[in-house]
């Protein structure tokens, strides 16, 4: 959750980082929820003066909702981001139901999620295949809207972009489109964009049809890219290999297992160790009185220590907690109390032995983490999946300036087309001279015969 510049969508960088500011939003700190319960292994850090945890003990899937791409020796991976939504709902299905297929797994991860919307065009068949090979390549598609303005002028806004294109290039790049007439339907394009993209292109007049301007900016501008996929990950033991989706959501299953496992049983040892000063507790309250007398008349403390374990039959650890009670808890300490919190322990206690005596309730612990997940920090979807895409037909007629022009054939071959032909101002190179005029409109078709019997057109 940060303050400050952090970069945009138009490619500039973050601000130094003594202007910036951050602090973990709350689903940040789920991945280090279950850190002080001795969940995951430490080691050494670089220069062997601190420990780190080799690694975090996650509750979010985060490979796949974050996504991750890089480069290494010989191998690279691509992975997009995904719906949390969806990815809990396919780990909480494959709990108790190992056998389901990369189908069963997709009906409920439609696809990518990217955070800049868009659209993905590309089949069912054809993702299942991605997905259960775990390389591949996907169509993402910007998306568009049609406005209509005063006297039934229209425009065209481009609500979203395909994920990883910057927004700046790409209104440089229609605007240079523009200015060299390769869209003549176009007039000017405007970048409105605040929170949310708003590219507004404007229509010349009220026959121009916005589709074949969207044909042609799929076509010739990056509104429309080819996103690869490569789940080349590392696995638990430490060798990259390229996995499927289910093998994926099987290895984060099976840590979360790991992780709860050790947290019960962390937990099931301060409750023993908590239980056993309890017991401790209440030995002294057969005569609190004489304990107090004791630690009164006591020279130091390792004589008040052995007194007591003598007096009470304790052990070093009972005696110890007793001792380091403070005389204002001593004296307002209620049997009742003690009584109370021993037998919710011990009944915590009886519930974790339960948990963890029994492989079918481990699982229904991981499920319930994960629904809980879900249900905190779940979202809608923000990238549409289209089965199959609009077929949109590109025509280059469709984009030719249409008028009237001359053709100038000179009689050394050069030949060039002009809008105004006028003998007295045709710049020609010395020593040559127009052979002929011809009057011509841009949509016509020229052709060249040569003198080897070929003909170009």
């Amino acid at each position: 959750d940060g303050q400050g510049n952090f970069g945009s969508v138009d490619g500039d960088g973050a601000a130094a980082m003594r202007y910036t500011e951050a602090k973990l939003s709350s689903i940040a700190a789920e991945l280090l929820g279950d850190l002080k319960a001795q969940t995951v292994a430490f080691r050494d850090n670089y220069d062997g003066t601190l420990s780190e945890p080799a690694v975090l003990p996650s509750r979010i899937p985060n490979l796949l909702v974050n996504g991750s791409s890089g480069i290494a020796v010989g191998m690279a991976t691509n992975i997009p981001p995904h719906n949390l939504t969806e990815v809990c709902d396919a780990l909480i299905n494959l709990i108790g139901n190992e056998d389901a297929d990369t189908a069963e797994i997709m009906a409920r991860i439609k696809g990518p999620d990217f955070p800049t919307g868009g659209q993905i065009i590309t089949s069912p068949e054809e993702l299942r295949e991605i997905y259960r090979r775990g390389k591949g390549g996907i169509k993402v598609r910007g998306e568009f809207e049609v406005e209509t303005l005063k006297r039934g002028k229209k425009q065209l806004v481009l609500t979203s972009l395909p994920y990883s294109v910057n927004k700046s290039r790409l209104v440089e790049k229609i605007a240079d489109l523009i200015l060299s007439k390769k869209l003549p339907m176009v007039s000017d394009v405007k970048d409105e964009s605040a929170e949310k993209v708003r590219i507004v292109l404007e229509l010349k007049d009220g026959k121009v049809d916005p589709e074949k301007v969207k044909t042609f900016l799929l076509k010739h501008t990056d509104m429309e890219i080819n996103f690869p996929l490569n789940f080349t990950c590392l696995t638990p033991s430490a060798t990259p290999e390229r996995l499927s989706i289910k093998e994926i959501l099987n290895h984060f299953l099976d840590f979360r297992k790991e992780v709860i496992v050790g947290k019960l049983e962390f937990e099931r040892a301060s409750l023993e160790k908590r239980n056993h000063i309890l017991l401790g507790l209440m030995k002294i309250f057969v005569d609190l009185d004489a304990a107090i007398a004791i630690i009164r008349v006591a020279e130091d403390r390792p004589e008040a220590h052995d007194n007591l374990k003598d007096r009470f039959d304790l052990d070093d650890e009972q005696a110890k907690a007793i001792l380091d009670l403070r005389l204002h808890a001593l004296v307002r300490l209620e049997i009742s109390k003690v009584e109370e919190e021993l037998a919710a322990k011990r009944k915590r206690l009886k519930q974790i032995n339960t948990i963890l005596a029994s492989r079918a309730r481990i699982w229904k612990e991981v499920r319930k983490e994960i629904a809980a997940v879900k249900k905190s920090y779940g979202d809608k979807r923000l990238t549409t999946v289209i089965a199959h895409g609009p077929q949109l037909a590109y025509d280059k007629e469709d984009f030719l300036v249409h008028e009237d022009v001359y053709v100038v054939v000179t009689r050394n071959g050069w030949l060039k087309r002009v809008k105004s032909y006028d003998p007295r101002t045709q710049m020609l190179k010395e020593g040559d001279e127009v052979l002929a005029v011809i009057s011509a409109n841009t949509k016509e078709t020229i052709a060249f015969f040569s003198n080897f019997g070929k003909v170009y057109v």
